[in-house]
């Protein structure tokens, strides 16, 4: 039994594939900057505990340095002193051992390096170059086809800074 697909005209084929193309296309933008804004909002938790973690040591050196070095005459101050030093450290050792570091600002600086390792099976890959953050293709992927998810990029960028100048207004 031999199963044919309908006789379509062949400009009516190509429509079809043009229409397919352009929503993979569409869907690959959207997935681009799903993957973008992912790695922003992990940059920016990154940061925060970052920061986090600087003025812990801060404040560990501040108080070490109260405690040990020019530790206080008034015993009531060096005891605060002793206690705010422990409560500290103890920060410290519960950021570090509770795997918060790991989670917060480990995973962040691998982001893109675990990102290709999922996107690869998809030949894609991301890009993070400073400023620029791109979903680009493996050398398997046609040029044509690559070519034309690069053009319609750019028209959807162009849309959606027209779209944000409207809103503006």
């Amino acid at each position: 039994m031999n199963i044919d697909p309908p006789n379509v005209p062949d400009s009516q084929s190509k429509h079809r594939s043009k229409q397919a193309d352009q929503a993979t296309y569409r869907d690959l933008v959207i997935f681009e900057e799903r993957i973008r804004g992912n790695m922003t909002r992990l940059l920016k938790r990154k940061r925060k505990y970052e920061a986090l973690l600087v003025s812990l040591f801060i404040l560990l050196a501040y108080f070490f340095y109260a405690v040990f070095v020019d530790p206080s005459k008034i015993f009531m101050v060096h005891l605060v002193n002793t206690v705010a030093l422990l409560s500290v450290a103890g920060g410290l050792v519960f950021f570090y051992r509770s795997g918060m570091y790991a989670e917060k600002i480990v995973y962040a600086q691998k982001f893109v390096p675990h990102c290709n390792n999922a996107l690869q099976a998809f030949n894609l890959q991301f890009t993070d170059e400073g400023t620029s953050s791109t979903l680009g293709f493996l050398s398997n992927i046609p040029k044509q086809f690559q070519d034309g998810f690069d053009a319609y990029r750019k028209q959807y960028q162009a849309r959606k800074k027209a779209r944000q100048v409207k809103v503006k207004k």
